[in-house]
């Protein structure tokens, strides 16, 4: 189980930051680790599900969370079967023709809508791919799969860096490395971050081709 305790602590060590008076607070770090989980989340999307009730007869059904459509990645019916996502459709909405003999699904807005009405009351089901964010405290598990905490920390360290750059030549201060220094350390920083998710990527292809 990883803390944000301990990622903000990873953050610190990895930008030489852990001495008695630190140039980032607390807070500040948390704010990047914040940003960094938002963008770990857009490459490692969390599996999540949620459930509407349908009565029968119903042709659609406001869903919460309000998702987008392209988070939907499955739906099933009231008796847990899968329904197909609707192929195709007319510029006014209704399905091409042999589309719509079939149930099967779309999205509009936040709202479920089904090609046929729902045959029997129930409950379905709709698989989705969620973002990730920061634990409010120090002590909850941080939502970050096993083995990918490099990533947060390494995202975190270079919007920090980045930040520091920006505020530097705000105020046109010349002290210790230049804002150009820093940002390239902060661009460096992003691409140890990218080469990892990318390796990561490989690795789960990789595990599913053999698996197959």
């Amino acid at each position: 189980m990883t803390t944000r305790l301990e990622l903000r602590t990873a953050v610190r060590r990895r930008l030489e930051d852990t001495g008695g008076s630190p140039l980032w607070d607390d807070a500040a770090l948390n704010d990047f680790l914040a940003e960094a989980m938002r963008r770990y989340g857009t490459h490692v999307p969390k599996e999540l599900s949620t459930t509407v009730n349908l009565s029968a007869g119903a042709t659609s059904a406001v869903v919460t969370p309000a998702l987008a459509a392209g988070q939907v990645v499955r739906v099933f019916d009231g008796n847990g079967q899968p329904v197909p996502r609707q192929q195709a459709i007319e510029p006014d909405g209704v399905a091409l023709a042999g589309l719509a003999t079939a149930q099967s699904w779309r999205w509009w807005g936040a709202s479920l809508v089904l090609a046929q009405a729902a045959a029997t009351t129930g409950t379905w089901q709709i698989d989705y791919l969620g973002g990730r964010t920061l634990a409010g405290d120090d002590v909850t598990a941080v939502d970050v799969v096993s083995g990918d905490e490099d990533i947060v920390v390494l995202l975190a360290s270079a919007t920090a860096l980045r930040r520091r750059a920006i505020e530097d030549g705000k105020r046109g201060l010349g002290r210790g490395a230049s804002s150009t220094t820093i940002a390239s350390a902060a661009d460096a920083l992003e691409n140890q971050a990218e080469r990892l998710i990318l390796a990561r990527r490989r690795k789960a292809r990789g595990s599913w081709t053999a698996l197959g």
